[in-house]
């Protein structure tokens, strides 16, 4: 096995690290190897909804998520000719009394860092999505822009962009030690040979604290697992459809080609179904998949003529307060982005290039960094959006 050298080794080769690869060769740093143990897209990523809608609680997830949504729009001149599969549907927010409140605030917040999004009544939800039942909303929100993705593509057009600036990708490559000497990151032994690098960026998701424990780190995540159903519409319900998310029974939907709808939770409770993301259940079982669907029926009462096509599982790398890790930690030379809670896919064009200028610049190269330091949990100050902790928002 012959040792390669490097600038930067990216671990993991889901759609963060291979952002980070792209902005890092966006930025002139071309000697970078991303390794995976297994390959691209393997982890969560392709397992991710990838849904892109903008309604974030903070001022520095606004920011990233207007400027994610930006690169997903312009991938193609972006990446030269790489694909991320967006597609424009709109998003659809609808809340009760008790969310009515944050969800203002939320929508203020929003509008003043420049995202285009609007206060909707339940009568003009209706008007947008006329098969949705609203008594039981007070309120909600509009985003005409957003949209989904293609998950896989997505990475796999960042690898290719960065590959033609110079990164190589190495699949197949299990990280068992991340080397140290005298304080300092040396590289990585993998399980085809050693790359000798002076900075290692831990963007290994599902396996981020793993890592992280290699050179000492404590790295507060939890493994869940999160379920997907797909429900197929009855014939003659069927036509284009806004994402929809739902505060009141914490679902949220996306359309999945032309007949299906795709369902998510955004249950609390799923954070406490912890899994081993080497070995956890890929399938999703009836009663599960049976709850979505009477979830979703009651949004939209016409799915109660639907059927369960079919039902996965992913897993979410969950951080204490449902927000990711981005610092520079640990070993010199060592940098850290993990713990996206659900929300790496979305995020991934800006965590990529915050987290190059991390590497290039220093704690000083992006100003929204310090607020994803690791420390944050020892001090006591999680980062907390309008609705509070019961979800990244």
């Amino acid at each position: 096995l012959m040792a390669l050298t490097a600038d930067v080794v990216i671990i993991g080769g889901g759609v963060t690290g291979t952002s980070i690869a792209f902005h890092l060769a966006a930025r002139g740093m071309r000697d970078v190897i991303v390794v995976d143990k297994s390959s691209l897209a393997s982890g969560g990523t392709g397992k991710s909804s990838a849904c892109v809608r903008q309604h974030y609680t903070t001022a520095e997830t606004c920011r990233m998520i207007r400027f994610s949504l930006d690169v997903f729009q312009r991938f193609e001149a972006l990446t030269g000719g790489g694909s991320c599969g967006f597609r424009r549907t709109g998003y659809l927010l609808g809340v009760d009394e008790r969310m009515r409140a944050p969800m203002e605030a939320s929508v203020a917040l929003q509008r003043g860092v420049g995202i285009e999004t609007r206060l909707v009544s339940p009568a003009e939800m209706r008007e947008i999505e006329p098969r949705l039942r609203t008594e039981d909303l007070t309120a909600g929100c509009y985003e005409p822009d957003s949209g989904y993705c293609n998950p896989a593509e997505t990475a796999q057009g960042f690898a290719r962009a960065a590959r033609e600036r110079g990164a190589r990708v190495l699949e197949d490559a299990e990280v068992l030690a991340v080397l140290t000497q005298g304080g300092h990151v040396t590289g990585v032994r993998t399980t085809k040979g050693e790359i000798h690098a002076p900075r290692v960026v831990n963007a290994a998701g599902l396996w981020g604290a793993r890592i992280g424990a290699m050179v000492g780190l404590e790295i507060p995540i939890s493994v869940c697992r999160h379920k997907i159903s797909i429900v197929t519409w009855p014939e003659a319900a069927r036509r284009p459809h806004p994402m929809v998310y739902d505060f009141v029974t914490n679902i949220y939907t996306r359309p999945e080609l032309g007949e299906h709808i795709l369902v998510g939770g955004l249950d609390a409770e799923e954070s406490h179904d912890l899994a081993d993301p080497d070995r956890y259940k890929e399938s999703v079982s009836l009663d599960e998949s049976t709850s979505a669907l009477a979830r979703v029926s009651h949004r939209f009462p016409v799915l109660e003529e639907g059927r369960i096509a079919r039902g996965y599982a992913g897993c979410f790398d969950v951080t204490p307060d449902w927000h990711p890790i981005l610092d520079r930690v640990g070993p010199e030379g060592s940098y850290v982005a993990v713990g996206f809670s659900g929300h790496g896919f979305k995020l991934s064009p800006a965590v990529g290039d915050m987290m190059a200028a991390l590497v290039t610049d220093g704690p000083g190269g992006h100003p929204d960094l310090p607020t994803f330091r690791l420390s944050r949990f020892a001090e006591g100050k999680p980062i907390r959006g309008t609705y509070g902790d019961w979800l990244m928002c």
